[in-house]
This record gives C-alpha cells, structure tokens and sequence, in this order.
C-alpha cells in the first residue's frame, strides 16, 4: 500500500481553495457541519473562515463506528457537510438519504471535502484533492492522525 502523507500547511491551503470556491460559487451557508472525526478539523477552520456556526456530528463507519442522524434546523436553508475524505461515498450518501426521506427538500445541502476518492460514486459539490485510491492502493494520512508516526 502506497502512504501519503498530507501535511498541515497542505490542509491550510486546501481549506482556504475550498472556501474561496464555495465563495466564488456564491454557496453561503448558514451552518458548517463536520463529520467526527475528519471532518472536524477543516469543519471548523471553514466555519471561521466563513464566519458561520458549527456543527459537529458523529458519523464514524469505519473506525468506531457509530452514527447520529443529522437534520437541518428549520430555520436553515442553505447547509456545507465537511468531511477530510469522500472515500467510498456512504457517508455523505447515508446523510443525503436521511435527509431527503424526511422531506427535507427546501434546504439546499452540499457536501465538501479536501480529498476525493474518484472511483467512488458519490462527487462532493467541492473538493480540491482526488485520487484512485482503491486501484492506486492509496493511503491517505491526515495530519491530525497518527502524528507520532509521521516522517518529518
């Protein structure tokens, strides 16, 4: 398997791309929500960034996992689900469907990420990264994991 080691500086900078193309695109949500635990970090460095509130819920499917179902509020019409990674899709899927099957059809929801796995098949509305991670082999290591292992 092939280790890439995505750095903090690497991260700043594709955060504020993301912010800029959320902007640029004229998306100005009224609620940033990260997904625990990877989309916490560029999350709340989007919230700041765009002076909106945050959200964070728990939606691990992988490495502990266990799920909260998210709803915007009512009084939200305009809502950015982050994560680090859109891997396989389910995540941003899972949230996409509940959502919808609660007949939450006026608010206008898109997902970001820093990173997109393009042999997955679900493309978030913004990314900045992609890769072929399944038939490249591809391991991603985000800066806030396993620190202690990184090269320097």
């Amino acid at each position: 398997m092939e280790k890439w080691w995505y750095k903090w500086d690497e991260m700043r900078r594709d955060v504020n791309t993301l912010c800029r193309n959320i902007t640029l695109d004229k998306f100005d949500p009224e609620v940033i929500v990260g997904l625990s635990r990877g989309g916490l970090t560029p999350g709340v460095m989007i919230s700041h960034w765009m002076q909106r509130p945050f959200k964070p819920i728990r939606t691990s499917l992988r490495d502990f996992p266990e799920w909260e179902d998210y709803l915007p509020r009512a009084t939200d019409q305009r809502v950015l689900i982050v994560d680090d990674i859109c891997d396989s899709g389910e995540t941003f899927s899972k949230i996409a469907d509940y959502i919808k099957a609660c007949g939450v059809n006026e608010v206008d929801v898109r997902f970001a990420s820093l990173w997109w796995n393009n042999e997955c098949g679900f493309e978030p509305h913004y990314y900045i990264q992609e890769c072929a991670k399944d038939s490249g082999n591809i391991w991603i290591h985000f800066p806030w994991e396993h620190w202690w292992n990184a090269p320097v």
